[in-house]
């Protein structure tokens, strides 16, 4: 046998081995996808120290201030852009999953996930293929908003864009 076949045959059963090696050692954690785990949910609420301090002391009593009320209305949320083409309606109403038994448990993978994979490649593709027709119904440069609520569309409840009103009147002053 030739050295240099020994040597070469040496040094991949080496580099073989270690590569199986290190490939296999974090094999020990199997995460659990469909349950959230984190310290989000698994920690303590209160600390040792919040415990103790409300133990040991009465909450003070809460005091008035000598004027009187003011009514303060919050400024418009809603969020200019322009068209969405390419929107998902997964992204605008979200998966809606709650857990009775521990209310933080809601970050976890379900059947709507896994649904949401093909349907997204879909949706993508049907989106480009009739960007045409979106550009006429809704023509590039409409500046659109956007306020958290999802609107009646033509398939139903999908987003919340609508074109947006030349209404300047602050939301606080508008009569319903």
């Amino acid at each position: 046998m030739n050295v240099n076949f020994v040597s070469k045959r040496v040094v991949w059963t080496v580099v073989l081995t270690v590569t199986v090696v290190g490939l296999s050692t974090g094999c020990a954690l199997t995460p659990n996808y469909y349950r959230e785990d984190g310290p989000s949910v698994t920690a303590a609420w209160d600390s040792p120290t919040a415990a103790d301090v409300k133990a040991r002391y009465e909450p003070l009593e809460p005091r008035h201030r000598a004027w009187g009320a003011m009514t303060v209305a919050c400024e418009s949320g809603a969020v200019a852009h322009y068209p969405l083409y390419f929107e998902d309606p997964f992204e605008d109403k979200g998966h809606g999953r709650t857990d009775a038994t521990q209310p933080h448990n809601v970050y976890r993978l379900g059947w709507e996930d896994w649904l949401a994979i093909p349907y997204g490649i879909s949706r993508f593709t049907a989106n480009w293929l009739l960007l045409p027709v979106s550009a006429v119904v809704t023509p590039p440069g409409t500046v659109m908003e956007s306020d958290g609520r999802l609107s009646r569309q033509l398939l139903g409840y999908d987003h919340d864009a609508l074109p947006r009103s030349n209404d300047t009147t602050p939301p606080s002053r508008k009569r319903n």
